[in-house]
């Protein structure tokens, strides 16, 4: 049994990284295409990344432009973040005693940033609500329910680590 857990977390592990590294790559992807539409090439719009189309809010308004490209990078940075951050707690837990501040802390972030992409997602969601009533094109949308429930279940987890660290931290003054 110990023996397929270890081969799950390590998958997971590299699952991680892989998903970090993915993640920045897109991240970098669309701030370069981003740069080259506004400063070399406004053409560039017409294909951001991957086929997404975005020339004409480029064309109805700039700053429509960039809010909606800002709060695509905004996504992927933070799901890139909360990646590094698993990959933290994979670099700082000791499974013969797994509950400490340094892994509870992380917990914390993790949630702290699904909240603050649960909360953003909202907002963009009824920006881009308000601006397809004025332009017609294909806008991506972003689901701040589920980051608010991911945010919601990680921040339970985070009071049971914290709690699971001061029971630790208790018996190891006790013996």
């Amino acid at each position: 049994m110990k023996t397929k857990s270890t081969l799950v977390l390590t998958i997971m592990h590299v699952v991680f990284w892989v998903l970090l590294i993915g993640l920045c790559i897109q991240t970098g992807a669309i701030l370069i295409s981003f740069f080259v539409s506004e400063f070399i090439n406004p053409v560039g719009a017409q294909n951001l990344y991957m086929g997404l189309n975005l020339a004409a809010l480029k064309n109805y308004a700039e700053v429509h432009y960039v809010g909606v490209v800002s709060f695509m990078v905004y996504f992927l940075a933070v799901k890139a973040y909360m990646a590094y951050l698993v990959i933290q707690i994979f670099r700082k837990i000791d499974f013969a005693a797994p509950f400490s501040p340094e892994i509870a802390a992380l917990i914390t972030k993790i949630s702290h940033a699904a909240l603050a992409a649960g909360v953003v997602a909202i907002v963009a969601n009824n920006y881009t609500k308000w601006l397809l009533k004025s332009v017609s094109i294909d806008i991506p949308t972003w689901s701040g329910d589920e980051f608010l429930f991911l945010a919601g279940i990680i921040f339970i987890i985070a009071q049971v680590f914290q709690k699971g660290t001061d029971i630790q931290a208790e018996n190891a003054l006790t013996v």
